[in-house]
């Protein structure tokens, strides 16, 4: 079985009312995405894997004070903004934003480099798209040498695998990439209907 099949926690489909239960989401990322970032290079990813874990456990606990208030991510996004308190230090709605552009970066990635590109070109082109855009002056200075750490495809390829050939791992890779999406779009798309996306930057 290959890399993303073996996960314990998966990305569930969303609700029929189109929102994302908050445990199960944090579970995923954390059983999935963070293993995923320790296999690119636990030192070199090091800033970006204890910048998920923090936002992981920022959510949670606001999760903890009242489960069945914030059983959604779009429930703690909504009682923020009724509370005004969207914009606080340490805010859940923060917290989210900033763990969301960091999954649009790692999906992109694997999004470019299943297709085929290589994987510095894969890093690169998502950094471009979804993490610079947010980043003040050091981050556009330190995160491009990050990504120069990346390992070959080939070599990532065979990692994911576990034994299996590149072919399996394109298949199961988009079929983790399926629900992955899915749950990454929900968000963006609460982010754009609020117009708050943009409020926080580095």
């Amino acid at each position: 079985m290959t890399f993303f099949q073996t996960r314990e926690f998966k990305f569930q489909p969303l609700r029929e009312d189109g929102k994302i239960e908050t445990m199960p989401f944090l579970n995923a990322v954390e059983n999935s995405t963070l293993p995923f970032l320790q296999l690119l290079g636990p030192t070199a990813f090091a800033s970006v894997i204890s910048d998920i874990k923090g936002n992981i456990t920022k959510l949670t606990k606001k999760y903890e004070l009242d489960k069945v208030k914030y059983n959604t991510l779009q429930d703690i996004v909504e009682t923020e903004i009724e509370e005004n308190t969207l914009y606080a230090k340490n805010s859940s709605t923060e917290a989210l934003v900033w763990l969301k552009r960091t999954l649009e970066f790692i999906r992109g990635f694997i999004h470019h480099m299943i297709d085929g590109e290589e994987s510095g070109k894969s890093a690169e082109m998502s950094y471009e798209a979804n993490l610079k855009p947010y980043h003040g002056f050091v981050g556009k200075k330190i995160f491009p040498l990050v990504l120069k750490a990346v390992p070959y495809r080939k070599d990532i390829i065979q990692q994911l695998g576990q034994g299996a050939d590149e072919e399996t791992v394109v298949v199961d890779t988009n079929e983790f990439l399926k629900l992955f999406d899915e749950n990454i779009d929900a968000i963006i798309a609460m982010y754009k209907s609020k117009d708050i996306d943009m409020q926080f930057k580095a």
